[in-house]
C-alpha cells in the first residue's frame, strides 16, 4: 500500500532565521522509502497535496515531478 503523509521540521536561513516548514514522507507497505523536504510554509497547502497523493495513490516513480508541477503551478 502506498501512502504519503505530512511531516513537520524545523529549517535555518541565514536571511531568514529558524522556521517551520512542511515536508512529504512516502511510505510503501508502511515503510518509509522517500522524503520530500521543504516542500512549504504553509501546512494547508502542503496537507492539500498530500490528500491529492493519496487519493491518487500516485505512484512513487512521479513523486518527486508531482510536487514540483504543484508547487510550480500553485505559485503561478
Amino acid at each position: 500500500m502506498i501512502q504519503y503523509r505530512l511531516f513537520v521540521q524545523s529549517m535555518y536561513d541565514r536571511f531568514c532565521g529558524f522556521y517551520e516548514t512542511y515536508g512529504i514522507s512516502l511510505f510503501i507497505d508502511g515503510e518509509p522509502t522517500r522524503i520530500i523536504r521543504d516542500v512549504s510554509v504553509d501546512k494547508e497547502k502542503a496537507q492539500h497535496l498530500v490528500d491529492i497523493l493519496n487519493e491518487e495513490q500516485l505512484e512513487p516513480e512521479h513523486f518527486s515531478q508531482v510536487v514540483e508541477e504543484f508547487l510550480t503551478d500553485f505559485e503561478a
